[in-house]
């Protein structure tokens, strides 16, 4: 029997505003006190990121990427134990938008599978999806035998088409068809456009100028 999904993306969609909820936890990361030498690195270097692409010369979604690399380096060699206190800080400073959070709840009602599906990096994003609701597809980490942080992705980064990748592994690893064209997907950037597309009933919340003009060409609902 095939199943339903809801699929929400995290930063501007189901969170107020258009920051990213990584560059929060960074600035968590600093006010603990959390290696100082190599949080002045991380700075340094996401911003001389952040000049490229105000010069246009990498995308959003190239800078999100640099900007998560840098800080899974950062953490590179604890536990997650030692750094739930900065993800528990980061989630909790977090403000919802309650409109999209209502329709995340209709569809929980109605037993679609609620699915966040996030750049942000698979522990963090797990930390929200046990305060929303659903299951957390997020960008995955490699860990040591003994359970801590090497400071490398592992697999695809969940932004752009690897979103509809994370969401196909998944339906495969739940052995569960998917009825896509039944199902929802929520985003509010260009990059989430590939995974609306996959989706009979997509919707585009608070979406930026150039997802506003996609969202419209196909006639996608607007939120």
């Amino acid at each position: 029997m095939s199943k339903q999904i809801a699929a929400f993306d995290l930063d501007g969609t189901l969170l107020e505003g258009n920051k990213s909820v990584m560059p929060d936890l960074a600035k968590e990361l600093w006010k603990g006190g959390y290696r100082r030498i190599r949080g002045v690195l991380v700075f340094g270097l996401a911003c001389g990121a952040g000049v490229l692409r105000k010069l246009r010369l990498i995308s959003s979604e190239s800078f999100t990427l640099i900007g998560t690399t840098l800080i899974v380096r950062w953490m590179a060699g604890d536990k997650l134990t030692t750094l739930e206190p900065y993800f528990h800080r980061t989630v909790e400073r977090q403000q919802v938008r309650e409109a999209v959070a209502n329709l995340l709840r209709s569809h929980q009602a109605e037993e679609r599978e609620i699915l966040l599906v996030s750049a942000v990096v698979q522990p963090l994003l797990e930390r929200f999806a046990e305060r929303l609701g659903g299951q957390a597809l997020g960008t995955e980490l490699e860990m040591t035998s003994d359970g801590r942080l090497t400071g490398r992705i592992v697999g695809i980064f969940c932004s752009g088409s690897g979103k509809v990748k994370r969401l196909q592994d998944w339906e495969e690893r739940t052995n569960r068809p998917v009825d896509w064209q039944k199902s929802f997907a929520y985003g509010d950037t260009l990059p989430d456009r590939f995974m609306l597309e996959s989706v009979g009933y997509p919707v585009a919340v608070s979406p930026t100028p150039d997802f506003l003009a996609e969202a419209k060409r196909h006639g996608w609902k607007i939120l």
